[in-house]
């Protein structure tokens, strides 16, 4: 199966919906998917507790107090279980087909680094993904009313354990270390692969 990593902001206030959102949708891919939370902030380890995910608190950080891209992918790909490795921000909400298309592109390469846009909508109320109803009822209203972010909403990541292994001190939420990555990919002849259409 596969790893999903990430460092959440502080579960407070819209956060705190959001990132629930986003973590109980992750969790509802399967029991075997492995999600790793790492960094301090308030509210993330008992997060972890209640998605029974792995919580690495430790990472190294700027002076502002921001995690390093660097860090959080070294701790993930020292603690991870599974070869596949998916690094994601915190409030995005993943749908069941996931697990699919990344299956898919393991299939057809070796190496590969799947990326995708993201759809934004305002969600204001917790969603049970494991009810099935209810899951259904929110992808329904997605379909509908979430709006495609232009080409620079990548945030997501898909690839093999130790595909990146000298990162440089990007910071996490700042321009730029998205298309670093796509760059990087792209200039050791890895293959990127857009899954915007099929998630």
């Amino acid at each position: 199966m596969l790893t999903i990593f990430t460092t959440p902001k502080d579960f407070t206030g819209e956060f705190n919906i959001i990132q629930n959102n986003a973590l109980n949708s992750w969790r509802a891919l399967g029991n075997d998917v492995e999600i790793i939370i790492i960094g301090d902030s308030i509210g993330s380890e008992k997060n972890a507790r209640l998605i029974n995910a792995v919580y690495v608190p430790e990472v190294r950080v700027s002076k502002s107090g921001v995690p390093y891209l660097s860090d959080l992918f070294a701790k993930a790909q020292k603690c991870s279980t599974y070869d596949i490795l998916t690094f994601i921000n915190a409030d995005i909400i993943l749908p069941n087909n996931f697990i699919k298309i990344v299956s898919n592109v393991k299939n057809q390469f070796r190496k590969y680094l799947m990326v995708g846009h993201r759809w934004d909508m305002d969600v204001n109320t917790i969603i049970d993904f494991n009810d099935q109803d209810k899951a259904e009822e929110f992808w329904q209203k997605a379909n509908k009313e979430s709006i495609k972010h232009p080409c620079t909403g990548i945030d997501y990541f898909v690839f093999n354990k130790n595909t990146f292994k000298a990162l440089p001190d990007f910071t996490i939420g700042r321009p730029g270390y998205d298309n670093w990555l796509l760059w990087n990919a792209r200039r050791h002849f890895i293959p990127l692969v857009d899954t915007s259409r099929d998630i």
